[in-house]
């Protein structure tokens, strides 16, 4: 009876605890990202497409996060110009015209995550500057013109992940602030606000 128990005790001592597996964890995690977003300009909303890899360092008992993301959109609009010249009616000719905005952000962020914080849910938060690469497209009048620039500006998230399998699935929202002035949008931000999906592998 007496070895029964110390071979129980011996069993329950070699398991590995859930803490110890957390510290098992690799601290490095890469995420694909698809999202949609809407620019605060009237610009429409267009699809979003990024990837980020993260550094989970071993501060505040791992709970924060270095975190560098690279994304991608190009929302536009479209309507109707009125040219200087005059039709054959003495009228102003119109033609329809369309504007694009492509950006390309490289963006580094602190994130602080809450492990388990609702049940199997991880929420986080985090925020940090970013460089925000732009090109303003005009097409009309059978004509195209661009103009291409760069500057700073930050952003804010949110978001919650689920453990799944050797990752987590999550769900993030995003505002960033990109100031931009060309000739053809003016002083403006074309920073705007997102929601994305993801897939965050644990290395």
């Amino acid at each position: 009876m007496n070895a029964l128990a110390l071979l129980t005790v011996a069993a329950l001592a070699a398991a590995p605890s859930p803490s110890s597996k957390k510290d098992r964890e690799g601290p490095l995690f890469l995420a694909p990202k698809v999202g949609f977003i809407k620019p605060l300009t009237s610009l429409g909303g267009d699809l979003y497409l990024a990837g980020e890899v993260g550094y989970l360092t071993p501060l505040l008992q791992r709970r924060l996060a270095l975190v560098l993301e690279v994304n991608y959109h190009r929302p536009s609009t479209s309507g109707t110009l009125r040219g200087p010249s005059l039709n054959n009616l003495g009228q102003p000719v119109e033609a329809p015209y369309t504007l694009a905005e492509r950006e390309v952000a490289i963006q580094l962020s602190a994130v602080f995550r809450f492990p388990r914080a609702l049940g199997p849910l991880t929420p986080y938060v985090g925020a940090g500057p970013g460089l925000y690469l732009h090109r303003a497209t005009v097409e009309s009048f059978d004509s195209t013109a661009s103009e291409s620039g760069g500057g700073l500006g930050f952003q804010a998230l949110a978001g919650a992940e689920l453990p799944v399998g050797p990752g987590g699935v999550f769900l993030e929202a995003k505002f960033h602030f990109a100031p931009v002035g060309f000739l053809t949008t003016g002083d403006v931000n074309v920073g705007g606000v997102l929601a994305a999906l993801g897939y965050r592998l644990r290395l």
